[in-house]
């Protein structure tokens, strides 16, 4: 057998390898992402919004349209009395769903649905189907409070676990940047330019952390960047157990 053989061989099961993890992680959370387009209407006024699923709803003042054209601040959003009821047969309207005032709970709850924009509490919806929104200016606003629109947004979470899927993504971020951090350490005690063993291993594993995360929210140019990186990181390894194998042969072939 030809000596470039056992090389070529390793090659190909790392591209086996990686090929197989790209493609178990996005078959795993096929599906999986980001949480669905968010009802929306301008207030004041009344419009018609579909939930097609019912669950906590997030309500979101996106974007202030009049006075100013561009999300200016809090203080510039009107002041506005919502009613949310179930649109039943011939137009009747059912019973008010009401808005709880937000909390620091919702804040979080508008991180993982990924929401911009200003918490004006959230809503329980009961049921999946069609709502009537009603929004006036609230009395005894004053000028200041009760003139100009907004969009609003009724979004809700993808999911509770995406918060684990968050600390995943920053987790794999940590390990990869560290990996920087134990080099220059290490070069600074060695006294010239070093590469760890450990900085392999945290460049497979951080890469491997985003590269789920990236399968997860469904980022092509992620995917793209981790997934053959990881082939030159597995390939160091093997590089540096080979080396670290015949010196050890070596000392051993050397003693009397």
């Amino acid at each position: 057998m030809r000596p470039g053989m056992p090389a070529l061989k390793e090659a190909g099961l790392m591209v086996l390898v990686s090929a197989g993890i790209v493609l178990g992680v996005a078959m795993i959370f096929r599906g999986a992402g980001a949480p669905a387009e968010p009802a929306r209407a301008v207030m004041p006024g009344s419009a018609m919004l579909e939930f097609p699923e019912a669950g906590r709803h997030m309500v979101i003042a996106e974007q202030v349209i009049s006075p100013r054209p561009v999300p200016g601040g809090r203080r510039d959003l009107p002041r506005l009395d919502l009613e949310l009821t179930p649109n039943l047969r011939a137009n009747i309207r059912g019973e008010l769903v009401p808005l709880v005032e937000p909390s620091w709970t919702d804040w979080i709850c508008k991180v993982l649905a990924r929401g911009r924009g200003w918490t004006l509490g959230h809503v329980d919806i009961p049921t999946p189907g069609v709502y009537r929104l009603q929004g006036l200016p609230s009395p005894g606003a004053g000028d200041r409070g009760s003139g100009g629109s907004v969009v609003l947004a009724f979004s809700r979470p993808a999911s509770p676990g995406r918060l684990l899927w968050l600390l995943l993504g920053f987790g794999g971020q940590i390990a990869f940047s560290a990996r920087f951090l134990v080099q220059w350490l290490t070069s600074e005690k060695a006294g010239r330019c070093v590469i760890p063993r450990a900085f392999w291993y945290l460049s497979l594993f951080g890469g491997l952390m985003i590269l789920a995360y990236a399968a997860y929210i469904r980022d092509p140019v992620f995917i793209a960047g981790y997934a053959p990186s990881s082939l030159i990181y597995i390939r160091n390894l093997v590089l540096l157990r080979r080396e670290k194998a015949d010196g050890a042969a070596g000392a051993n072939g050397g003693r009397p």
